[in-house]
């Protein structure tokens, strides 16, 4: 049986992404404004001082943009939309890949391109497990390596070791 602590915790993983939280503080902006793709260009533009793409990125705040509470049925994912903006199907490669040939192609980097666009970037061919700054934070209370476990498996974990206490 699962605690009310272990449920608490759950409930609190679920509702915010502490990730997307951090990242929009570093831009200066609220994440609930913006799109995971669209903090993460914003931090580019930023760190390349790009006014005019930080002034269009701010531009769709909350606007014609898909935002965070929007992403349900219907809505276009952030995988999609970054998958159409690096010119491959969705689905196929990790945001953080999508991203990484974005900018691969905006730096007319073909290797860098190429490279990520036949998955040697991967050991086994599949899509690297991203762990979070939550998931992180939760093995690191369990002592083990995050990215070995989902964020599901670590929260059993965490909710069998608090019953364990009890």
């Amino acid at each position: 049986m699962i605690s009310a602590a272990a449920l608490a915790l759950t409930a609190g993983i679920a509702a915010a992404n502490p990730g997307l939280d951090q990242l929009a503080a570093q831009t200066g902006v609220s994440a609930n404004d913006y799109t995971p793709a669209q903090l993460i260009q914003l931090l580019d533009a930023q760190r390349e001082n790009d006014t005019d793409r930080v002034r269009f990125i701010k531009s769709q705040a909350g606007g014609a943009a898909v935002s965070r509470s929007d992403m349900g049925a219907g809505a276009v994912s952030t995988d999609a939309q970054l998958a159409a903006a690096a010119g491959v199907e969705p689905g196929r490669f990790t945001i953080n890949e999508l991203q990484l040939l974005i900018e691969a192609k905006r730096d007319n980097d073909t290797q860098m391109t190429n490279f990520i666009l036949s998955g040697q970037n991967r050991a086994d061919g599949k899509p690297a497990n991203v762990v979070t700054p939550g998931q992180a934070q939760l093995a690191a209370l369990l002592g083990v390596d995050a990215s070995e476990y989902t964020l599901a498996e670590l929260t059993k974990l965490y909710a069998d070791q608090i019953d364990d206490r009890s």
